[in-house]
């Protein structure tokens, strides 16, 4: 019977060295992520883009004068829906949010009629990266006077 119980003890031990190990990767590659570099050194690459990309350029609306969120979504996505949610329930959002549905005019057919009394327009997925180097939705992005100066996957709390 004490034979057993060594076995026990061993296999035991062997796990907790084991966990201890698998806790230890663990955190080294969440410091990596958050320091900004993939598991093999590589930088993440940026979904959202950084405070002074200038956007007065965009044909879809004029972006270069005051204050606007500009909120770009598409129709697959879970958190895109939830945000789309956000977005129409709260009135205050309505006077100054352009919203950007990303994909084709029959992909966004569903989201259109949610949208009314926004100032929307329908645009690809290319021309979101390359206007506003966006590639992770959903994205919310508070330009002033044609200038990025923040950028989020969240609305800003209206004031």
């Amino acid at each position: 019977m004490p034979g057993f119980a060594y076995a026990a003890l061993a296999v035991v031990g062997a796990v907790a060295v084991l966990n201890l190990v698998l806790t230890l990767a663990l955190a080294r590659r969440l410091r990596e992520v958050r320091a900004g570099h993939a598991h093999d050194g590589e930088p993440v690459p940026e979904v959202l883009p950084a405070a002074g990309l200038e956007v007065s350029g965009f044909a879809h609306a004029d972006l270069t004068a005051g204050r606007r969120t500009v909120v770009l979504l598409t129709p697959t996505c879970p958190p895109c829906q939830t945000l789309l949610d956000d977005l129409t329930a709260d009135e205050r959002h309505r006077h100054d949010t352009l919203v950007l549905m990303v994909g084709t005019p029959e992909e966004t057919a569903q989201m259109a009629p949610r949208l009314a009394g926004f100032d929307t327009a329908t645009i690809s997925e290319q021309l979101a990266e390359r206007e506003f180097q966006v590639k992770g939705f959903p994205a919310v992005l508070s330009v002033v006077d044609g200038v990025v100066v923040d950028a989020s996957h969240q609305l800003p709390v209206p004031a």
